[in-house]
């Protein structure tokens, strides 16, 4: 009977990090501000910052908006109120592209 609650217990050990695992997702941010061509290159080192960001593409401002940030990140780790929290405290508030 040990043997057997072991063996269970180093089951549910491997199977839990599947269980768990999170989703890759992906966000396009509006930021505002960030209208220079020095701007882009901030905006997309301030969100590789935020812990569980993979990937940042940032395109910089046309005459008619700002820039634009698509950003892969972990879902258990990041969110967007994260990325918009981080680039706001960089001086470009940002906000969900529809």
């Amino acid at each position: 009977m040990i043997r057997l609650g072991g063996a269970a217990a180093a089951l549910v050990i491997v199977l839990s990090p599947m269980a768990v695992r999170a989703a890759e997702k992906t966000v396009v941010l509006n930021v505002d501000n960030a209208t220079c061509a020095l701007c882009a290159p901030i905006v997309k080192k301030t969100l590789s910052r935020v812990p569980g960001v993979k990937a940042v593409q940032v395109a910089e401002a046309t005459a008619d908006s700002g820039a634009v940030a698509a950003v892969t990140f972990d879902d258990a780790t990041a969110d967007a109120s994260k990325l918009i929290a981080a680039t706001t405290n960089a001086g470009y508030p940002a906000r969900v592209k529809n």
